[in-house]
């Protein structure tokens, strides 16, 4: 069952009987690398810890060089040491054969990716060398007359000379140098001369590396809604490698043309720098000067947020300006801002100018795209295959072990469905995926492989709210046979981290194999208590167990009013519990029959709804949610959620005790009492009533902060000062400030005495 943990657990029930279920646990590292993971943003240790990957500022590229399969390029003596130069550890080190002749005195270190460097630092043990030379390459190479690259050969663009050298560290500044191999030469042999460590400090840790195998993207898009191909050379660390737009196809008479380069970074990062690097060392020399970089460009970011239409909400962090220089004078360009939660990244720049396409004959020209931050990231989201239960299953609870610093959180959601679907994924011979129709048309020997995955069904549900406490009842429908499970670890601390060392489903045998409820009248008036009927049609078959509890759980005030079974009345009471209340039935229904729950409630927020829940005693506090769904045929609802009327009000059944206040002292209309509903507040907001003399000047104010409920108010007369106002008419203002608009009524009150 992929790979998943099953720990047999024996349940005593109430009774003589025993209930066995399963645990599928996820607390081994091989359990958590069937999941999918961010790359890059989390780790897993080797005792199954989840943990999110910090983002470093200032940093030893060095030191990580084999990671992007870099390491030592070559060493023309005593390579069996050389690794040592780049080990972190000032006490080993790579000296050459004092045998060899000073030609072979060298060594090439490789970063694996091109970095942006600050400074090169030479660490010598033992006797430093007098004389050398640093000399430094992006990865660019020579090319062939026939203007071909030549494969292993390197172009170093600048060097450094040192002579009669004594210090024991040498250091370079470089201001920002895209660097990628660093080789060393001697031009005079030292008796025991030892080079200790070649430290390479960068910007930071690059986070758009890696992004596609993070599960990020990248989108090209153009007015001309063209399908642009080659975005990942953007991120692949190679500064050979570029993408460009031909401006022969971007090109739309009378039309300015734009385009955006749309990045999903994978994970949400604190971002404060990004880097856009457009030398075209990939291009022979004589072809340079026909690729061009920009116009001018705007940068967007967005935390993944969305506007009320379903898109990214988007804010600018960079812009730059239309200068001549942009085009190919200007090859680099970098921009910081305040450090700020980022997933996605939006390049938006025009390809054409007054009408008429560029000059050049590639435009846009971008080697690699780096972007920096520091510290943890904000949000990784761990997402688990799709989990076959065995057969139609009730999961009871969602539980886990794990870290939440101040700052952080874990968050858990699930899914759940019946049905599964096959997704065929068609790639190239590099594994960029690539339609069905385009693998059919291309060679046989240049197709790459096929690959079948399962995807989620149609029935299935929608991710469920979170679950933000470990032990809390399964929120998506069950029983069901599959289900998947997605973990976000949050953090509003870019120095703290969440991490999650175990997740648990307890599941156990239905309590019936389907079921279907749905609540009649679905419509109420607002604040008003009235009549409701629960009706619920349980289905059995397989290992369902029956039940002889049901619950409800509902976010306003409910009272019990009877329980009917088939046909049948049956004398019960409830109990009642915070969210609502438990009934107890005398015997285990275990025939399917319609089950009728009443109830009197209070409804102040459109689409209140009523979860119902039905247990059975033998298998302690296992809760089975009762689905939406048809459950009689003699009403038409098929919903648990109770509507109000629709009109825009969020002020209903204003009352006042009095008009008249007499604050004399004397017991008798010594203060007013205000009694409304406010209706419709989806989060907590402004709820205030306030007392105005007639000039409009504020008297006293009552403030509160809520949801949709009943609001219980009351005046003594007194002003904001604690003095009692002088006798006249004064005007009370009551306002709630809804999630879409604002209602406010004002009325009269006589103050006498």
């Amino acid at each position: 069952m992929n790979h998943l943990v099953l720990l047999m657990l024996t349940v005593l029930g109430c009774g003589s009987g025993l209930a066995y279920g399963e645990r599928l646990s996820f607390n081994t590292q091989d359990a958590w690398r069937n999941w999918a993971l961010p790359v890059g943003a989390v780790e897993i240790t080797a005792e199954g810890q989840v943990r999110p990957v910090l983002v470093r500022n200032h940093v030893n590229a060095a030191l990580d060089a084999g990671a992007f399969g870099g390491g030592i390029r070559s060493a023309g003596s005593n390579p069996q040491d050389a690794p040592w130069i780049a080990d972190g550890d000032p006490a080993t080190g790579w000296t050459p054969d004092p045998r060899d002749p000073v030609e072979k005195w060298w060594i090439e270190l490789d970063l694996g990716r091109v970095v942006t460097a600050e400074k090169i630092r030479i660490r010598f043990a033992e006797e430093p060398l007098a004389f050398f030379k640093i000399l430094i390459s992006s990865g660019e190479q020579f090319f062939t007359n026939a203007l071909v690259p030549i494969p292993g050969t390197l172009v170093y663009g600048s060097s450094r000379t040192f002579g009669f050298n004594e210090a024991q560290e040498v250091a370079i500044d470089l201001q920002r140098q895209s660097i990628r191999v660093v080789r060393i030469e001697a031009s005079q042999k030292v008796s025991g001369a030892k080079i200790a460590e070649v430290e390479i400090y960068s910007m930071g840790d690059n986070v758009a590396l890696g992004l596609l195998e993070r599960g990020g993207s990248i989108d090209l898009i153009t007015d001309l809604q063209q399908v642009l191909e080659g975005g990942e050379l953007m991120v692949d660390g190679d500064i050979v490698t570029n993408w460009a737009m031909l401006t022969f196809h971007q090109t739309q008479a009378g039309k300015e043309v734009f385009n955006r380069i749309v990045f999903d970074l994978g994970a949400l990062y604190w971002l404060d720098q990004i880097r856009v690097i457009g030398d075209p060392v990939g291009v022979p020399a004589g072809r340079r000067g026909s690729y061009a970089n920009f116009f001018w460009y705007q940068v967007l970011a967005s935390d993944g947020s969305r506007s009320p239409d379903g898109t990214l909400r988007w804010q600018e962090i960079a812009f730059q300006p239309f200068m001549e220089e942009n085009l190919v004078t200007i090859r680099d360009f970098e921009h910081a801002f305040p450090p700020q939660k980022i997933r996605y990244l939006k390049h938006y720049f025009p390809s054409s100018q007054e009408g008429t396409r560029a000059g050049w004959s590639r435009f846009g020209l971008i080697s690699e795209y780096q972007v920096y931050g520091e510290g943890y990231p904000a949000e990784v989201r761990l997402r688990s295959p799709l989990l076959d239960l065995g057969g139609m299953r009730n999961i009871a609870t969602v539980e886990w072990q794990g870290a939440q610093p101040l700052g952080t959180r874990i968050e858990v959601y699930t899914r759940s469905g019946n049905e599964i679907a096959e997704q065929v994924h068609y790639f190239d011979k590099k594994g960029k995926e690539i339609t069905q129709k385009k693998w059919e048309k291309t060679p046989t020997t240049q197709r790459g492989p096929v690959d079948t995955t399962q995807a989620i069904g149609s029935d299935w549900s929608i991710w469920s709210p979170a679950y933000t406490a470990s032990g809390e009842l399964f929120k998506s429908p069950s029983p069901r046979q599959y289900v998947q499970v997605e973990v976000r670890l949050v953090s509003d601390d870019p120095q703290a981290a969440a991490t999650v060392e175990g997740l648990h489903l307890n599941v156990e045998n239905p309590i019936a194999l389907q079921t279907a409820g749905e609540v009649y009248p679905q419509q109420a008036r607002p604040g008003q208590v009235e009549e409701f009927t629960y009706f619920i049609w349980p289905t059995f078959g397989g290992r369902s167990q029956g039940f002889d509890r049901v619950s409800l759980q509902v976010s306003v005030p409910v009272a019990f009013t009877g329980l009917q079974i088939g046909e049948q009345e049956v004398p019960v009471e409830a109990v009642a519990t915070p969210e609502g209340f438990v009934v107890n039935l005398p015997s285990v229904v275990r025939v399917e029959q319609l089950v009728q729950l009443s109830f009197r409630a209070t409804i102040y927020q459109n689409r209140t709804r009523f979860d119902a829940f039905l247990s059975n005693s033998r298998v302690g506090g296992v809760l089975q949610r009762v689905d939406e769904g048809d459950a009689s045929g003699e009403v038409a609802s098929e919903s648990i959620s109770i509507s109000l009327p629709l009109s825009g009000e969020l002020l209903a059944n204003l009352e006042f005790s009095s008009r008249v206040l007499t604050p004399n002292g004397d017991g008798v209309g010594d203060e007013v009492r205000l009694e409304f509903d406010a209706l419709k507040l989806l989060s907590p907001r402004p709820v205030e009533v306030a007392i105005y003399d007639l000039a409009g000047r504020p008297v006293r104010r009552l403030v509160q902060e809520g949801l949709a409920r009943h609001y219980r108010f009351a005046w003594d007369g007194l002003d904001q000062q604690g003095q009692v106002v002088a006798p006249g008419t004064y005007l009370w203002r009551i306002a709630v400030e809804g999630d879409s608009k604002a209602q406010a009524v004002c009325r009269a009150i006589h103050v006498v005495y």
